[in-house]
């Protein structure tokens, strides 16, 4: 018969009778913590991949209209693209600008300074705000399901989300847009959403 739930709203480092968001997922020997442990930390880890492949298909939807609206790389002229005039057919240029995870490979991004301004803002086809609104809405759960965790106050499962936060960062941050920390635009980190 298994034990109760207990619900702490106390700092604790309690196992056995823990449970992790579900009744059915339920700690009640060290063993059981250490794999729910490394459970949460591959969670908040896929969490962090999560938000590096979203960064870079907005980076590679990005560069594919930036091309598609002036038909040339780095140094062109720009102008706003005329809306809903934009098709994301291939990538191009992208290819031979990045690296197999997706980075720019050592060459400056194609937009950037003044450039970056002048492109505009359009409208997206169907299929790619659908991708990146399901891509959203699973970042969003895994955030909240990541905070439900932290919320049962256990000092194991509080730290493997950590654990899970520094990894991911280690393994997927390794860029640094160096004009947008320097004007203030920095990314959140391992928040609700």
């Amino acid at each position: 018969m298994p034990m109760k739930c207990s619900m702490n709203m106390l700092w604790n480092s309690q196992i056995s009778g823990t449970c992790v968001v579900f009744e059915s997922w339920q700690i009640s020997t060290g063993w059981g913590m250490v794999v729910s442990c490394t459970a949460i930390v591959l969670i908040s880890l896929f969490y962090s991949s999560l938000l590096h492949r979203m960064k870079l298909y907005d980076r590679r939807t990005a560069l594919s209209i930036y091309q598609a609206s002036n038909g040339a790389l780095p140094g062109a002229h720009l102008s706003p693209p005329p809306p809903g005039r934009i098709s994301l057919h291939g990538l191009g240029e992208w290819d031979r600008l990045t690296g197999d995870d997706g980075s720019l490979t050592g060459r400056e991004s194609p937009v950037s300074g003044k450039d970056a301004v002048r492109v505009g803002t359009v409208k997206l086809p169907r299929r790619v705000r659908t991708t990146r609104a399901v891509l959203y809405g699973v970042s969003v759960g895994i955030s909240f399901f990541l905070m439900l965790v932290a919320m049962t106050y256990n000092t194991y499962l509080f730290a493997s989300i950590i654990v899970g936060a520094i990894l991911g960062h280690m393994l997927y941050e390794d860029e640094m847009d160096i004009g947008a920390v320097l004007s203030g635009n920095t990314g959140k980190g391992l928040a609700c959403h």
